[in-house]
């Protein structure tokens, strides 16, 4: 028969066993399962990366089906369109909210 040996090696193999069940019963299934939110997340940018893909994708060779005035126009526009619409800097002496 096979006597037990009482050392100090079985004692700490023990106790580490039964720390590695208590930790994996008592957080349950959580390590297991993913997160809802974080999967809808992921979805979600997936589907906004392939939207702004086709997107830019479209407006290229919108660009591109266009003639060489139509193009110079388009540039000029853009470049106005971006001075214009700069966001307004507050003052600094105006401590009023406009949001």
């Amino acid at each position: 028969m096979y006597k037990f040996r009482n050392d100090g090696r079985t004692m700490f193999f023990a106790a580490f066993l039964i720390l590695i069940t208590l930790t994996f019963t008592a957080s349950g299934c959580r390590l297991l399962k993913r997160d809802k939110q974080s999967e809808s997340e992921k979805k979600q940018a997936a589907a906004d990366k392939k939207a702004t893909a086709e997107y830019e994708k479209a407006r290229k060779q919108h660009y591109n089906h266009q003639s060489k005035d139509a193009k110079k126009m388009m540039k000029r526009t853009e470049k106005q369109a971006s001075r214009v619409n700069k966001p307004m800097k507050r003052k600094w002496f105006n401590s009023s909210k406009c949001n």
